[in-house]
């Protein structure tokens, strides 16, 4: 099955649904995003009734608090990620997607994280690993330490990673590694220095050789992350276009 194409909200003020008729959405609870407001979230779960939703996280990478000597904050910040389950539950959201630590991960830090799986599962929510701009390594870390979740594959974030040097295999070693996770793809571009959401021809990350690799495996959907309406409808146009449709 093809994936589904969508689009990355990022200010719901500026946002329709009539202007951007994509597949699925992604919402997101930073500024211009959902607020904490139940009026606010039940005229959102009016709006997208029926849709196809998930949710970019507020939230940094989590537990690296704890590495900038602000441990304190660790408790706020997961109860900040319960709060984004509660709210997707009511709205129908039903991803989260996250991002997380590159050191490795305490005994107590797996538990309180595993407790977080196990009450986004009960919620009906499912939790998803997003990549930063870090080396494989990280990323197999945080697959293996929790083996409960899927990966998002950020494209733009991994053409730095790789022009930069960060890592140390080969792209179709790390496919054939993560494919069986990877079910949601962060699609944009750029040159390999800048993290500058392009549109998919306007960068130098051969997006169609991996879309290749990726057929008929376990990729669900697609998210547009450009920043402008020009460079989301070229780059919607891009993927209808490889996938015939």
């Amino acid at each position: 099955m093809e994936p589904k194409i969508g689009i990355g909200i990022r200010n719901m003020n500026e946002f329709s649904l009539e202007d951007y008729p994509f597949d699925c959405y992604e919402l997101t609870s930073k500024i211009g995003g959902i607020e904490p407001n139940i009026l606010k979230i039940l005229e959102l779960k009016e709006k997208f009734k029926g849709k196809d939703l998930s949710l970019h996280t507020q939230l940094g990478r989590i537990f690296s608090c704890i590495d900038r000597g602000c441990p304190e904050f660790n408790e706020a910040e997961l109860n900040i990620l319960k709060s984004e389950i509660i709210i997707s539950k009511i709205i129908g959201i039903k991803q989260i997607i996250f991002h997380m630590k590159e050191t490795e991960f305490t005994k107590e830090e797996i538990n309180q994280f595993d407790e977080i799986i196990k009450y986004a599962n009960e919620n009906g929510i499912e939790l998803i690993y997003e990549n930063h701009v870090c080396s494989e390594e990280i990323i197999f870390r945080v697959l293996k330490t929790f083996p409960k979740i899927n990966f998002c594959l950020d494209i733009g974030h991994l053409n730095i990673a790789i022009k930069k040097g960060k890592f140390k295999i080969d792209l179709n070693e790390f496919l054939e590694k993560t494919k069986s996770k990877l079910v949601n793809i962060h699609a944009h571009n750029n040159d390999g220095m800048k993290d500058t959401h392009l549109s998919l021809d306007a960068g130098n990350f051969p997006w169609e050789s991996l879309l290749n690799k990726l057929k008929n495996k376990n990729l669900r959907k697609i998210i547009i992350e450009c920043k402008n309406m020009e460079d989301i409808l070229k780059s919607k146009e891009l993927l209808e276009k490889y996938y015939g449709k």
